[in-house]
Parts: C-alpha cells; structure tokens; sequence
C-alpha cells in the first residue's frame, strides 16, 4: 500500500504546532476535511510556506503517519486574488465567513466531491463579483454566500422545509409564514396561532422563494437576480440563522463581516 496520496484542496484554516512546524484544516476533493501538519513552515526558509494561505487551492502530495498525515509537498493552484486584494476588505471577510461556516458544517471524511465542486463554485463566482461596482454590495455579497451555505445543508441532509408547514404538512400558500430554527422550516399562520414558538423570524412571500429557488437553482443563477434591498437582509438574516444553528456555536467572521 502506497505511502503517499495526493489530492486537491482548499485550506480553511491553520494553526501553531510545536516549535517550528504548523497544522493545516484542508477541504479536500477525494478525501473530505482532513488535518495534516506541515513540518518547518513557521520557518521564513520554508519551500511550503508561501503555497500555504488559508483559502488557497492547492495540488497537495501527503504522506500517511501513524498519529497524523504529513505535508509532503503543495503547489498552488488558485489563490483568488481579488477576495483578497480588495481594499474595503469585504473580500477578506467573506474569506472568512466562507471559511469558517464550511469547517464548521463540514464534519469528518467523505468521498464525494459534489460539496467540494459547490465551494469552488462559489469563491469563483465571488472572486468575480467582488471587483464590480454593485448596489449593496456587502449585502449581495453576503447573499451569494448564504445561498452557497444554504445549498451545502441541502447537499449535507439539512435542507430547511421551504415547501410545506413542519407541524401540520399543508402546502405554504398563506402570507405571514413564520420560520422556526428549532424545527428547521416554515410554520403557517394557522400553526403558529395555536402553539408556542421562541425561535423564529417571521418571513416575506418573497424571501420564501428565495429559499425555494436556493434549492432548485444554480449558484449562477443568483448573480444577476433583481432583489430589493429589504429582501437582500431579510434572507441575510435567516441565513446566518440556519448556519449558526447547524454549526451549534458562534460565528467570529461575522462580527468582522459586520463591522466593514
């Protein structure tokens, strides 16, 4: 059995691993998240360290250990450089917000890459729309991102219930449709009368089809949709709900995200 396996991915985070050496959180195409260390890359004459910037695609050679897998080599593929260029620093902190709610949706290895295609997707989409002059644009931005994490708890088995009412199953026709986090979907008007929700945010016909379309379109299809800046926060609003429940612990990007 060889020794050595090689894989591409995306590097979503790292951290301080003995004197001279670093851990590296990877997203890979062929064998999920996995960790790997990377000897001597604190090191300014380290050969790896300038292929090894959180969010950078990399063709990445490691080689199995007994406790942990080792970085054998890496060479860049992509290192989306508008995201991180861009001067109002959005594109930092979408880096981050994609970052940080993927590691924490993401759990243990898996060999489909159909959520790795999906991420690509999306910082190449971002990476072309974060040097456009756009209308709200850390708004749309932010938009483009939920409906990417939206999109992976679909492919993850935690698709929100957009369609139907979770406590009686009735098609969602009526206006004043509550979302409850706790049941993970809509509620109808009629439901909510007559039990006890505490978390929940009441949403517009409008932002409901918006979490429908996230289901049935393509990532694509959102660049250009015409949304009204109130709907844009609005579905800002519940998705950053849906991901914050689903990961069970705080978004730091996001305090970030919200102070540019």
């Amino acid at each position: 059995m060889s020794r050595t396996y090689t894989t591409t991915g995306i590097i979503l985070k790292r951290r301080d691993y003995q004197e001279n050496d670093r851990l590296f959180c990877l997203y890979t195409k062929d064998f999920g998240k996995i960790e790997v260390v990377a000897r001597g890359t604190k090191k300014i004459t380290s050969k790896l360290k300038g292929y090894l910037e959180p969010f950078y695609l990399v063709k990445l050679m490691i080689a199995k250990g007994k406790v942990i897998d080792k970085l054998a080599n890496c060479n860049s593929i992509k290192c989306y450089e508008n995201l991180r260029n861009d001067p109002t620093l959005l594109g930092f902190g979408l880096i981050n917000y994609l970052a940080e709610g993927t590691d924490g949706l993401i759990s243990g290895h898996t060999s489909q890459s159909d959520k790795f295609e999906l991420l690509l997707e999306a910082l190449d989409i971002m990476e072309q729309e974060i040097i456009k002059d756009l209308p709200e644009k850390k708004e749309r931005m932010q938009f483009l991102a939920n409906i990417y994490f939206i999109k992976l708890l679909g492919l993850l088995g935690y698709q929100p219930e957009i369609h139907r009412c979770v406590l009686c199953h009735k098609g969602v026709l009526l206006t004043k449709n509550v979302f409850d986090f706790s049941k993970g979907g809509l509620i109808c008007e009629d439901c909510k009368k007559v039990c006890l929700i505490e978390d929940y945010i009441r949403v517009s016909d409008s932002v409901i089809k918006l979490l429908q379309l996230a289901k049935e379109k393509p990532l694509e299809y959102f660049r250009n949709l015409a949304i009204e800046a109130n709907e844009l926060n609005e579905f800002n609003g519940v998705g950053e709900k849906l991901l914050l429940i689903n990961m069970e612990k705080p978004i730091k990007s996001l305090e970030f995200f919200s102070s540019i």
